[in-house]
């Protein structure tokens, strides 16, 4: 459609024809975007000399071209006129007519009181505990109960449901019901005035209009006379805040009060709050099949629910999404569908209109400080953080960026988890990162994910030194960034503040493969990884780190995962790891690098049986540390090549290799390495003969891994003295400590240790005659050789020969 004249502003009566004269006037204008356009509009108010922090928004822009507003935004949108069509008679054709249309659209505008209720939400599902707290609380004299929560989570339902019910069964007469406008979607219906909610009320009590006060304080006395002594309710819905509920409380003589707001709402004095999350998984499933069909859900349950899990148990997500799927244009569709749209518009960080307009609300009532840090919290990669994180990634000090999560907390856009923890819903991360690409330029926002892994990579540094102090030479140099840092100067909270940032820690790895952080990461974490069992979460951060483009980084990586993949029993996937990774460090000249990767395959290939190979790796390894005079590279090859001339049966051998790796330990007082050695100590004495000589070892490496929360330390050192304990003849012992590691090997993961475990317990239950249950453990271990790609040993077969030809 092609325009000669611009559209004319005068043919239009109401917003809804002037927001339509606005499309037609950008189409005449050659159809600019959204992002034109705010940047058009941008430069006419910096000429003018508006401040920097007035600039708008390509989605605020997009804002003036949408219908069903009360009130626009005038000033922007004579803006947007101008920047279309410069000419001053012009925009003052439509500075009258806007003049005009708003005039009627105020005139049109009023408190929306009621006597009684509005209608029970329909398919109310859950909230057991909720319910229960406010019948309990509403029962009292005079109570006050707020429900807090954030937008869409069904605070109005939950109070109307309630009232409901106290009305149903004759607690009380009758209720007044406002909807106080707090957050109204319209930025032009402010929240309401308590003076007009009262005289609403007022006269809803049947105080002749003439009778009512003109100030508030007139107002509320009245109000509170004539509720006093009555069983009426009051429903205080969408409140913006104390002030706006103070007036409108009916006193101690009144009866009970319902507050729902986004905000919790502390500084009200006697109020019982009642906080509102997203539903449960079991009560979204049930909201859906009552809302989509019982049939349609029950036939695809598990699609069902990760749609509710993709709409967040929201509930006023679920809702639309429920009207959508019903609908009879997708009667047709199935459960998959639905799920395949839902997940595209994630995909897109897009949300529905209603839930985008609904967290909006809260948003647009905050200072553009915490806007900013709700923003940036959308952006960072992991689940929740702490104070400290917050303030990294705002680049704040730490009471400002404590106060501005507080704030955020308050309006219900963020929660306060376990520990004083943020964490986002997901509906509302999507809009923090939808809004940061409008609103903030890329150069700041990947400034302020920098700061928060270079953050992450410091801290975890510091806690490093802590938790392992022995590898501090090892593990690279990390400058500080002059962040704010907690407090971790002991191993204690060092070690507390890596189990609480674990998840972040590798979110921040995989998202920073580009900047270097992830293999940063990666080196600083493989100790604490490796001897806390988290080989999921090792194996992801490895994996990761092993993409980067510096050489030697790259090399330290896939060692760190040829190592994890060994601590379960992937020995050759370890191997072809740790082999790249040597080729990695002898390209780029890294002799320490290249003594790390031979003693890795060393030790792997040990694991896996081939002592003669790895013996000449760790020869090679031992020689090289020695040349670097790198005392730990030493240790681990002594220990290492211990174990092997004990599998070889040179005990003699083996017995002064360990007591020469001891000796580093003891002089550099790790307490891990210590419990090893006195393993490998152990294990040589077991193999030798003396038996009691190896359970003291064993016992002493298992006090040793429990002390230092070693955990695969702590499984290897349970079944080698489960196996020690056999020999001796002390059966119950063998088998409950074989069950203990077992138990730790599923935690684990460690298909590897499993299977030594169930070996075990099937030689334990052979010993004192249970055949029949042993032979399920052998079938156990054999299943679990299998899934490693082993084959089956001698023991397994003859142990499975044995229980059949026993009947078992």
């Amino acid at each position: 459609m092609a325009f000669t004249e611009a559209p004319d502003p005068g043919r239009a009566h109401t917003l809804a024809e002037l927001i339509a004269q606005l499309r037609l006037l950008k189409e005449w204008a050659g159809g600019p975007s959204y992002a034109q356009i705010a940047e058009r509009v941008n430069r006419l108010w910096t000429a003018a000399g508006r401040p920097a922090g007035e600039r708008t928004a390509r989605t605020t822009v997009a804002d003036c071209f949408k219908t069903g507003r009360a009130r626009p935004n005038t000033d922007l949108l004579l803006a947007v006129v101008e920047a279309l069509h410069p000419d001053p008679a012009y925009v003052a054709g439509w500075q009258d007519v806007l003049r005009a249309v708003r005039g009627r659209a105020e005139a049109a505008t009023f408190v929306q009181a009621q006597l009684g209720l509005p209608e029970a939400v329909p398919h109310f599902t859950g909230r057991r505990a909720e319910l229960a707290r406010l019948g309990e609380v509403l029962g009292g004299r005079a109570p006050v109960a707020a429900i807090a929560g954030m937008a869409g989570v069904g605070k109005t339902g939950l109070a109307v449901h309630i009232g409901h019910e106290l009305v149903r069964t004759g607690r009380c007469d009758t209720a007044l019901f406002v909807n106080l406008r707090g957050f109204h979607p319209d930025p032009g219906r402010p929240p309401v005035d308590p003076a007009a909610v009262l005289d609403s009320f007022l006269r809803l009590l049947g105080v002749p209009g003439h009778a009512v006060p003109a100030d508030l304080a007139g107002k509320t006395r009245l109000y509170q006379e004539r509720s006093a002594g009555r069983r009426l309710l009051v429903v205080l819905d969408n409140a913006a805040g104390e002030d706006q509920v103070r007036p409108l409380l009916p006193g101690e003589r009144g009866g009970p009060v319902l507050v729902t707001s986004r905000r919790a709402l502390t500084g009200l004095p006697g109020v019982t709050h009642v906080p509102l999350d997203v539903l449960s998984p079991d009560d979204a499933f049930a909201y859906l099949r009552r809302t989509v069909g019982a049939e349609r859900v029950d036939r695809a349950p598990g699609v069902a629910r990760r749609i509710t899990a993709e709409l967040g148990r929201l509930p006023l997500a679920l809702s639309l999404a429920a009207l959508w799927m019903t609908a009879p244009a997708h009667r047709s569709w199935v459960l998959a569908d639905h799920l395949e749209r839902l997940e595209q518009r994630r995909a897109h960080l897009r949300l529905d209109n209603a839930v985008d307009a609904s967290i909006s609300l809260s948003y647009e009532q905050l200072a553009e400080p915490e806007r900013r840090v709700l923003r940036l919290l959308a952006l960072h990669p992991g689940a929740d953080l702490d104070a400290y994180g917050v303030a990294a990634l705002a680049g704040t000090g730490l009471a400002e960026a404590t106060r501005a999560a507080d704030r955020l907390v308050a309006a219900s856009l963020v929660r306060r988890g376990e520990a004083g923890r943020f964490e986002l819903h997901d509906l509302i991360r999507a809009f923090g990162m939808a809004r940061a690409q409008d609103e903030d330029a890329p150069a700041g926002r990947k400034a302020a994910l920098t700061r928060l892994l270079d953050y992450y990579a410091f801290a975890t540094a510091t806690a490093m030194d802590q938790y392992a102090p022995r590898m501090r030479a090892y593990r690279p140099r990390v400058p500080d960034p002059g962040l704010p840092l907690p407090p971790l100067d002991d191993r204690e909270p060092a070690t507390e503040w890596l189990a609480a940032e674990r998840a972040n820690l590798v979110g921040a790895g995989v998202h920073g493969v580009a900047s270097g952080h992830a293999g940063l990461l990666s080196r600083l974490l493989f100790r604490y990884l490796q001897t806390g069992g988290y080989l999921s979460e090792a194996l992801v951060l490895h994996t990761s780190a092993a993409e980067s483009a510096d050489v030697v980084a790259r090399g330290h990586a896939l060692v760190s995962l040829g190592a994890t993949h060994s601590q379960v029993g992937r020995y050759e996937v370890a191997k072809r790891h740790v082999e790249e990774a040597l080729d990695c460090f002898r390209r780029a000249g890294d002799r320490s690098g290249e003594c790390r990767a031979l003693g890795t395959l060393g030790a792997i290939t040990s694991w896996n049986a081939d002592f003669a190979r790895s013996a000449g790796y760790l020869r090679e390894a031992l020689a090289l540390a020695r040349e670097l005079r790198d005392r730990a590279a030493e240790r681990t090859a002594l220990t290492n090549l211990g174990f092997v001339h004990g599998r070889l049966g040179r005990y003699a051998e083996a017995l002064e290799i360990h007591l020469q790796a001891l000796a580093i330990d003891q002089q550099t007082g790790d307490l891990c390495d210590t419990g090893r050695t006195l393993l490998n100590i152990g294990d040589t004495h077991l193999r030798s003969g003396d038996h009691a000589q190896a359970c003291g070892y064993f016992h002493r490496a298992t006090a040793i891994a429990e002390r230092a929360g070693d955990r695969d330390l702590h499984v290897e050192a349970l079944l080698c003295l489960a196996d020690a304990s056999l020999e001796l003849g002390r059966i119950d012992h063998a088998r409950t400590t074989h069950e203990c590691a077992l138990a730790i090997a599923a935690e684990l993961g460690s298909l590897h240790a499993a299977a030594r475990a169930h070996a075990g317990l099937a030689r334990a239950l052979t010993a004192s005659g249970d055949r029949e249950n042993a032979r399920h453990h052998w079938l156990a271990a054999r299943e679990h050789h299998r899934e490693l790609g082993l084959p089956e040993s001698a023991e397994i077969t003859e142990g499975l020969a044995c229980s059949v030809a026993a009947g078992g």
